[in-house]
């Protein structure tokens, strides 16, 4: 898949839902040790478009906009938007090669989804990481809070009505990715246990209001576990125990991103446990 050049075609980062569960130092420096110095990018979707590197190791890695609870407000258009816009900044200041794989997490896997519609024949192959690819209830059990912190919008386009409309209008199984791209779903499992937290406590009461009111049994705590997976999807991994925010700070999730896409992966086509101990 990688053509002539020894190095891996580079691989885009977006995040989710107000950029709450930011991408973790052992996620990034994974990452950055399996592609190599100035191979990774973080895109933030707020309206920033500053463009900054961090050294992990002794590797590289490109951000451009703002690590801050600014991005990941808007809906999925205007994030869209602002994705393409700073994915050519990043071709002609940071030299991002064109095509190049995506990993994202949480709303940013619909942002991707939309983005490969809107420029075909760009992304490899995607990798979402709980992704309410069928929203979330909590988006309309939450959505006071949502009007209340500024992201009325991104809440609007997590309920499941309008995610509905969302497959309908960019179904996975005809998703214009480069020849012989593919999308893959990884999927958290949370206990609902002290020890899934969050970052303010959202991830365990979120936990338990899927299991108490929404009756949802299975869950990463914030999205649903049949909500991560889509028909046209290949379902990579469940990481149990694991919630929605370890999912974007694991080393070894990260690890087996690089392994899925980078096709080393020995189950890259079937469905695969990782438990921690």
């Amino acid at each position: 898949m990688e053509g002539q050049n020894t190095a891996p075609a580079p691989v885009v980062l977006i995040h989710g839902l107000q950029n709450m569960h930011r991408w973790g130092n052992k996620f990034l420096k994974t990452l950055a040790d399996r592609w190599g110095s100035g191979r990774v990018y973080v895109i933030y979707t707020d309206a920033s478009t500053r463009l900054w590197t961090r050294t992990y190791g002794d590797n590289t890695v490109t951000f451009i906009g703002r690590n801050s609870y600014s991005a990941g407000r808007a809906s999925v258009d205007t994030q869209t938007e602002r994705v393409a816009e700073k994915i050519r900044i990043l071709q002609e200041k940071a030299g991002l090669e064109k095509p190049f794989y995506v990993i994202a997490h949480s709303m940013g896997g619909l942002v991707t989804r939309k983005y490969i519609y809107d420029h075909p024949n760009t992304v490899l192959s995607a990798v979402t990481l709980g992704t309410p690819h069928h929203g979330s209830p909590l988006a309309k059990t939450y959505r006071w809070l949502g009007v209340l912190v500024g992201s009325r919008h991104a809440f609007d386009n997590l309920t499941p009505e309008w995610v509905e409309t969302f497959n309908q209008r960019y179904p996975v199984a005809h998703a214009p990715f480069c020849p012989g791209g593919k999308l893959y779903t990884i999927r958290g499992l949370a206990s609902g246990s002290l020890r899934h937290f969050g970052v303010y406590g959202e991830v365990l009461i979120a936990w338990y209001t899927l299991h108490l009111l929404h009756r949802q049994k299975a869950s990463d705590g914030l999205v649903p576990a049949d909500s991560a997976l889509i028909d046209g999807a290949v379902h990579a991994a469940d990481i149990q125990p694991c919630d929605h925010l370890g999912l974007a700070r694991r080393a070894d999730v990260a690890q087996l991103c690089a392994d899925i896409l980078l096709e080393t992966a020995t189950t890259r086509h079937s469905l695969r446990s990782v438990r921690k101990q």
